[in-house]
């Protein structure tokens, strides 16, 4: 599944600025999150975080942005494009949060041993317009299988391991480190990683309310400073990397050890790889604008990089 922030300054009774915070429940790819949490980074440049949402997938995020109910968060770089493009939330992206981490996952006694047997079975997948579904049908388009040759249901991830041992389903596709918790506990297995799909893919991001950004690009530079900080932190200080993840997601250190070595740490953006999700969502008509080239460009105007 996928990330981005975004952010807005409310005022507490107190008279001192917070940023809302959302992410996705249990979602390994926003450690950096969890690190900048856990270790005060926000604290560092006098910033008041509070976690206002924690979410299932990315769109539900993002309609909580559309309602004006987050002023950050992290969530896949996909949902925050349609969200936008769509008109339902504004928001612009000031990093990225990693490269892939996404992974597809059979039953540990599945007959298939490799993504071309998954034709004729059912998939789960989080979401339309996810990072996960732009990589499945990459994924298919790969081993020229049509996308009526799979039977894909939307199921959230925290559902898809009970789905799979109940034989509900034949695969999903997920991100970390729901994959890696079905290879610890035995129940499956991983037949093809999202690095395997497409090299060094973006998948989550850091956003900010537009609003945030016209009216305080410093705290802009703030955040988007914190956020490199926890990035920088997870590659110099694993183990404890490790501990903080385990702790924000319920699951045990191995699990999450193992989770960490499938996901790449990034805040750099890449708007040329960005512009494959835009013809993706077009290709799909998930997103039906004008102007959609421009008003995907425009989601840069406060990258940083």
């Amino acid at each position: 599944m996928c990330c981005v922030l975004s952010a807005f300054c409310t005022k507490k009774n107190t008279g001192v600025s917070a940023l809302r915070l959302g992410f996705l429940q249990n979602d390994l790819h926003h450690l950096p999150a969890f690190v900048a949490l856990e270790k005060g980074f926000f604290k560092d440049e006098g910033l008041e975080v509070k976690v206002a949402g924690v979410f299932k997938a990315g769109p539900e995020e993002m309609s909580a942005f559309g309602a004006h109910e987050l002023d950050i968060g992290y969530v896949g770089q996909a949902p925050a494009t349609a969200a936008v493009l769509n008109g339902v939330a504004d928001i612009k992206f000031i990093a990225q949060v990693n490269l892939e981490g996404s992974s597809i996952v059979v039953g540990t006694e599945s007959a298939c041993e490799n993504f071309a047997a998954l034709a004729g079975k059912t998939v789960a997948m989080p979401g339309h317009a996810t990072m996960q579904d732009f990589l499945l049908r990459k994924a298919l388009a790969k081993n020229n299988i049509k996308i009526n040759e799979v039977q894909t249901i939307v199921l959230k991830p925290p559902e898809m391991l009970q789905a799979l041992n109940l034989k509900n389903i034949d695969a999903f596709i997920a991100w970390e480190p729901y994959p890696s918790q079905a290879v610890k506990s035995n129940a499956g297995r991983i037949i093809l990683s999202s690095g395997e799909i497409l090299e060094n893919h973006p998948c989550c991001v850091l956003i900010a309310s537009a609003s945030l950004c016209a009216k305080s690009p410093e705290t802009i530079k703030k955040i988007q400073s914190v956020h490199r900080r926890a990035c920088d932190y997870i590659a110099s200080n694993r183990n404890e990397a490790v501990a903080i993840g385990s702790k924000y997601t319920g699951m045990d250190n191995k699990t999450i050890s193992l989770a960490v070595t499938r996901i790449k740490y990034r805040s750099e953006l890449d708007r040329q790889k960005g512009a494959e999700f835009v013809d993706f969502l077009k290709e799909l008509q998930y997103v039906k604008a004008k102007n959609l080239d421009k008003k995907a460009n425009d989601l840069y105007e406060h990258a940083g990089n």
